[in-house]
């Protein structure tokens, strides 16, 4: 039997999560066409009769200064030295640039062995032959290069396959059934950020964390109470919307959401909430990126 931890890295919305709900059969990181939704280390379990594999979901590589942004980069980092291997996932409709060279410097460098993951093969008008062209100039051959659709499952196996061909003999880290290691407060605070990020767009996506208040499993299903933090006042209202209509919408989204995973029912209650500045604190932002 094998096991082993892998990584999975690349630069914002590649479909790194999506990849990691697809190989694990279960929605396990949040999915949103925003940019740099995954904030934390999300670990994904997937175990069947050739092993366990543990994957490692990590933030999108971005080139920021911002204090936000240089923890999330620490993640990054700090997730390279956890496995055994790397998935560097590559979004085909985008030319590769400065994150593409700075990712294979940081990759090459952790001399930890790697697969490039050419994602999104099911789209038309990619830059494919453009993408390639660049792994190889860079020294990447090509046995360690896979065109896949995280989204479709193309080439799934194939990929489960050549991981396991990278890994040694290990133990099963985890009991078969767990598909991944969050506890259920993170989870339920994920669902509810996504719900926000997918109803409000572009507008506050970094601007928002949520913190639940009140969890509790009774007979009637899940009770939660949940908080909305906000960095600036004029954020409440975007939240909240005329007559309560976003607000409205987003709980009655993560509802759904939360009661499918959870397989009971789920009575939520949401407040939006002002921390002036939140995302400048370190503390907090220790506390929020683990």
């Amino acid at each position: 039997m094998k096991s082993g931890f892998v990584a999975i890295l690349g630069r914002p919305s590649t479909g790194k999560s999506t990849l990691l709900n697809s190989i694990c059969g279960h929605k396990i990181s949040i999915i949103s066409p925003i940019p740099q939704t995954t904030r934390n280390k999300i670990k994904g379990i997937f175990t069947d009769e050739r092993g366990q594999i543990i994957f490692i979901d990590t933030p999108g590589f971005h080139l920021s200064k911002k204090k936000f942004n240089i923890a999330m980069m620490r993640n990054i980092h700090s997730s390279i030295e956890e496995v055994e291997l790397i998935l560097y996932i590559i979004d085909i409709q985008d030319k590769p640039g400065e994150e593409e060279n700075k990712m294979l410097e940081i990759v090459k460098n952790s001399k930890i062995k790697f697969l490039a993951l050419l994602n999104k093969i099911d789209l038309e008008n990619t830059k494919i032959k453009e993408i390639t062209q660049f792994l190889k100039e860079k020294g990447i051959k090509d046995n360690n290069i896979i065109k896949i659709s995280a989204e479709k499952k193309i080439n799934i196996e194939e990929l489960k396959n050549k991981i396991y061909e990278n890994f040694s003999e290990g133990p099963l880290y985890y009991p078969q059934e767990y598909y991944t290691d969050q506890n259920i407060n993170f989870r339920i605070s994920e669902i509810i950020r996504e719900k926000a990020i997918e109803n409000l767009k572009e507008e506050l996506p970094y601007s928002l964390y949520v913190d639940i208040d009140t969890l509790e499993n009774k007979k009637r299903g899940l009770f939660i109470r949940a908080n909305i933090f906000v960095a600036n006042e004029s954020q409440k209202g975007i939240i909240v919307g005329k007559n309560g209509k976003e607000i409205k919408s987003i709980g009655e989204k993560a509802r759904k959401t939360i009661s499918k995973i959870f397989e009971t029912k789920c009575n939520l209650f949401l407040q939006v909430k002002l921390k002036k500045n939140w995302n400048k604190e370190d503390k907090l932002i220790k506390r929020l990126i683990n």
